[in-house]
């Protein structure tokens, strides 16, 4: 079977395709982050490399600021899922009542869309 035109077209568009899914994908470098917890809401730099702590309904956690990233390196929660997250652009700790969402500089308040 002999490949055509066509079909090597095709492949060039579906491997072009995937890398820009690829790329959207990548943990995005923001100029803060922004950290709900317990019913209050704070706003944090991404520029300076630093560990925050956080009231939770459990008690503190602890975030961890370095390079322009952010993860949870101490909760009070039993199963510590929220450690085990990682670096990244939403981190989540349900049972101490923590959200972590960085912002990026091409993100826009929801009433300026």
């Amino acid at each position: 079977m002999k490949l055509k035109i066509g079909d090597y077209l095709i492949v060039l568009y579906i491997l072009f395709i995937s890398i820009f899914l690829i790329s959207k994908i990548r943990v995005k470098n923001g100029k803060k982050f922004i950290v709900n917890a317990d019913g209050k809401e704070y706003e944090y730099s991404l520029k300076e490399n630093k560990i925050y702590q956080v009231s939770g309904s459990l008690g503190i956690t602890k975030i961890e600021v370095k390079d322009g990233r952010v993860r949870i390196i101490d909760s009070p929660c039993k199963n510590k899922t929220c450690i085990h997250q990682g670096w990244g652009n939403h981190i989540i700790c349900l049972p101490n009542d923590v959200i972590i969402t960085v912002v990026s500089e091409d993100e826009f308040d929801a009433l300026a869309q």
